[in-house]
């Protein structure tokens, strides 16, 4: 069994207090949805793309069986998780003013996420859910 490794890659788009970094994000995701972490044998790293307000995006990555990775795009609202979208096979470059800012190239439409996450996003040609806190985690 691998060992467990928590890698926290944090990228900071602003200094605002109320923005989460990645152990913040950590600790919430430990406190509200643990199984997003994995059964502790998986490498896991969190990124860290920014705040608006009070929505902070985090991207959760974890190494798969089969050494691939397994993206969730994750959405806090304060200190609340309110869901995510997955499977992420793209994360974003950056989240501003309300949007998801995707790297050029990507072929990923800027989304915006106010008032309320849409119910899905699409990448590529594939449509990714949004996921509530309250659902089963894939």
């Amino acid at each position: 069994m691998a060992r467990t490794l928590l890698l926290l890659a944090v990228l900071f788009a602003g200094q605002f207090s109320h923005g989460l970094d990645a152990q913040q994000a950590h600790e919430l995701i430990k406190q509200q949805k643990p199984d997003l972490l994995g059964d502790g044998s998986q490498l896991v790293s969190l990124y860290y793309f920014g705040h608006s307000a009070d929505t902070s995006i985090v991207g959760l990555e974890r190494v798969g069986e089969d050494y691939l990775p397994i993206r969730w795009l994750l959405i806090f609202n304060g200190e609340k998780l309110l869901g995510w979208y997955y499977p992420a096979y793209e994360f974003p470059a950056k989240f501003d003013a309300g949007y998801l800012i995707f790297p050029q190239g990507a072929g990923v439409k800027d989304v915006y996420l106010w008032p309320a996450p849409p119910p899905s996003i699409t990448i590529g040609n594939t449509v990714v859910p949004f996921y509530e806190t309250d659902k089963q985690i894939n």
